[in-house]
């Protein structure tokens, strides 16, 4: 009994923390400050490796990028791309949101996966261009 009770609290602190972050999140977004969200990337690519990086999400609000940084892997994504759904087969983790991105000119798909709280997140950074943009 003290086993599924362990397992009922560690489900039930798991989504009291989850929402804490996410609302932390919102609130240095919304006060200009920059703000990082969990995320796993893989870039689909000649000569990319196929496999899914976990990092995190850089975001600046009036930036023109996005970064994704782990120890194995950074990347710089600039904002203004387009969204794709992606198959459910190249998926890292079923319990997230994925988007596959394309940044604006030529280049590879980048798959982003976050969890389902953050995607309205990623999507806004990445969909804004800069407030220093030229009009």
């Amino acid at each position: 009994m003290g086993e599924f009770l362990g397992e009922l609290m560690a489900l039930f602190a798991d989504g009291f923390v989850r929402r804490l972050r996410l609302a932390r999140t919102r609130r240095r977004l919304a006060a200009g400050r920059p703000a990082r969200i969990p995320c796993s990337a893989r870039v689909d690519g000649p000569g990319e490796d196929a496999g899914y990086v976990n990092g995190r999400l850089l975001i600046t609000p009036g930036s023109a990028t996005v970064t994704f940084a782990s120890s194995a892997l950074r990347l710089e994504l600039p904002a203004g791309g387009e969204f794709h759904d992606p198959e459910p087969g190249v998926w890292h983790s079923q319990d997230w949101a994925a988007t596959a991105y394309r940044r604006p000119g030529p280049g590879p798909l980048v798959y982003l996966q976050t969890d389902t709280a953050h995607l309205p997140l990623l999507h806004a950074a990445l969909a804004a261009r800069a407030t220093t943009e030229p009009v």
